[in-house]
């Protein structure tokens, strides 16, 4: 077995990348040597001071004039750099390349374990030379050198032993240099530019789904409870059904009018801008909702099928059946087994004719039965907050266990007409149904007599039992400014919304549907029998055995009152414009054409 001679020194030398076409030479058993050819370039490593070896070379004649030619040569031609090419005849020598004029090594490979990088612990080997060869700069020795690591030699047996590269230190990159050698010194970012889009995706989808959630949250909380100390305002403690004492702050909308009186059992007075609640009275007293029910209905319908309100919906049997069953004296849209109707006519029919067949007609297509669909309505109006409200039907009728308040009918309204579809369906006049689907053409009115004559309502709906008891949830808008008042049992109903809408927006102009009726005719004017009642002098009422005046809005109580009767009132001093004002023992009003002043510890007035 070939041993290399153990090297002279430990001269450092610049070890630079190399290429070498290197053959293995191993002996077979008959000594006849193998050649195999490995095919692909090794590189020495880049580390100074790595020693190195010299091995006898077999062809060292062939090396040795090879070396002797390019020497003569280089000196003819006195280039200071050679390149030395490979004799066709060698075929066991190493293609050589100079580049700064020193010796250049690498490492021969092994064919078992080889490493691509030498350990920095080797040893050099000098050069030999034929004697008397001069030495050329730039030139390489023919002789092959060949990097060997010290311990690659086993001490018990002397074979040859591969040995494991070591870890290359990290290395200073050179001025000039390219950047792909120093890849692994460059500072990397962060995050990769895939995670880098995946987060900034997940934050649009968050934003996206935060924007909806929080614009919800903030209408739910400012339709939430404002609890303060009793006797901010007048809700009554628990009797005729009502549910426990609660208290509600009022922020009043008009402090220089006093708060109307009602002719409504229950009423209430809400800002749809701040939730703030304007008015109450008897809020939560839970009385029947009549057809205001049918806003809970519509809600339900449109938001399970969004802006596809051109489904069409077949009477059935089922429906038929169910419609069949309603009083004889309900109101009724006119539906008939076996037409067909989109849910648009539906809801009109629901909302304008206030038809309690066209409610169970969608309650049953979009709850597949009542009972189902009425489920859905209470569970609606546990998510909404409306603790004083109860659904056994879809449509209003009276039946035990149907209820709700004035408080929750205003949270209702406000919701209702946050859709859309049903605010605007509410708050027109006239619908045409073109004929079709088995059935004739229609024209609807909408029944809601307020939206015919008071300025800037926009939806709401109304429900009435053909008795003295009538509801209202009114959405009214001036000024961008929005309101939903709502009375229920009432025998007055224009009195008492257009007084809680005038004191909501602070404005008194006198508005009255007698005069509008005769201009152009309200619904259903004849039921009430054309507003006769309705004049500038009408008076409601007050609490204080006092007197409303519902065309300025102003009351009169006590010793002005007294004082004003008998001086022939509204012939003398027309009708009062301020609110009373006290000062000690003093009070005082101003009217139209004067005002009156009362001493109260004397008990005498006078005109001033």
């Amino acid at each position: 077995m070939y041993k290399p001679p153990l090297p002279e020194d430990d001269e450092p030398q610049d070890i630079l990348e190399f290429s070498y076409p290197a053959r293995q030479h191993r002996s077979s058993q008959n000594g006849t040597a193998q050649h195999r050819r490995i095919p692909r370039e090794y590189r020495t490593g880049e580390l100074p001071g790595e020693p190195k070896i010299k091995r006898a070379s077999l062809l060292r004649e062939q090396q040795e004039q090879q070396a002797r030619l390019e020497a003569k040569a280089r000196q003819e031609t006195g280039n200071a750099k050679a390149v030395r090419k490979p004799s066709p005849h060698a075929s066991g020598t190493s293609t050589l390349r100079s580049e700064t004029g020193r010796s250049r090594a690498i490492q021969e490979p092994d064919p078992n374990t080889y490493s691509r990088r030498p350990r920095p612990e080797t040893s050099s080997a000098r050069i030999q030379r034929e004697p008397g060869a001069p030495r050329v700069r730039g030139a390489r020795d023919v002789s092959d050198t060949i990097l060997i690591a010290r311990n690659r030699r086993s001490s018990s047996t002397g074979a040859y032993a591969p040995h494991r590269s070591a870890p290359r230190p990290a290395q200073r990159r050179l001025a000039g240099t390219s950047s792909t050698h120093s890849w692994r010194s460059q500072p990397r970012s962060l995050f990769t530019r895939k995670q880098v889009i995946t987060i900034t995706s997940l934050m649009i989808v968050i934003i996206v789904l935060f924007i909806p959630i929080a614009l919800i949250s903030k209408q739910n909380s400012s339709l939430t409870y404002l609890y303060s100390t009793p006797g901010v305002d007048n809700t009554q403690p628990a009797v005729n059904g009502q549910s426990p004492n609660r208290n509600l702050i009022i922020r009043p909308q008009d402090t220089d009018h006093p708060a109307p009186p009602v002719f409504a059992t229950s009423a209430y007075l809400l800002d749809a801008d701040t939730g703030d609640t304007l008015y109450a009275s008897q809020p939560f007293m839970r009385l029947p909702m009549l057809s205001v029910t049918k806003l809970m209905t519509a809600s339900l319908a449109i938001e399970q099928k969004g802006n596809n309100l051109e489904q069409r919906i077949t009477i059935t049997d089922a429906m038929s059946n169910d419609i069949s069953r309603l009083s004889p004296d309900s109101s009724l849209f006119g539906i008939k087994k076996g037409e067909i109707y989109t849910l648009r006519d539906l809801l009109y029919g629901l909302l304008f004719v206030s038809g309690n067949d066209a409610a169970i007609a969608i309650a049953d297509a979009m709850g597949g039965n009542l009972p189902r669909f009425v489920a859905e309505m209470n569970t609606k109006a546990r998510q909404l907050g409306l603790y004083d409200t109860h659904f056994v039907n879809p449509h209003g009728l009276l039946q035990a266990g149907q209820y709700s308040s004035a408080r929750d009918l205003a949270l209702l309204g406000f919701y209702s007409m946050g859709i859309p579809t049903l605010h605007q369906i509410s708050g027109q006049k006239s619908y045409h149904i073109p004929r079709g689907g088995n059935h004739p053409e229609r024209f609807l009115i909408n029944e809601n007599q307020f939206l015919w004559w008071y300025p800037g309502v926009d939806g709401g709906k109304t429900g009435y039992d053909n008795q003295s008891d009538f509801i209202q949830v009114m959405s009214v808008t001036r000024n961008r400014h929005h309101l939903i008042g709502v009375v229920m049992n009432t025998i007055n109903w224009w009195t008492d919304m257009r007084n809680l809408m005038n004191w909501g927006f602070s404005s008194f102009a006198w508005i009255s549907p007698r005069d509008v009726d005769t201009r152009y005719s309200i619904p259903y004017d004849y039921l009430w029998n054309f507003f006769a009642r309705d004049t500038k002098d009408f008076t409601i009422p007050t609490a204080d055995r006092g007197r409303y005046y519902v065309y300025t809005g102003q009351s009169i109580s006590g010793p002005i009152l007294a004082y004003f009767d008998a001086r022939k009132g509204l012939q003398t001093f027309g009708y009062p414009i301020k609110m009373p004002a006290k000062s000690a023992s003093i009070t005082s009003q101003q009217f139209e054409r004067g005002t009156i002043q009362c001493d109260l510890s004397t008990n005498t007035c006078r005109q001033m």
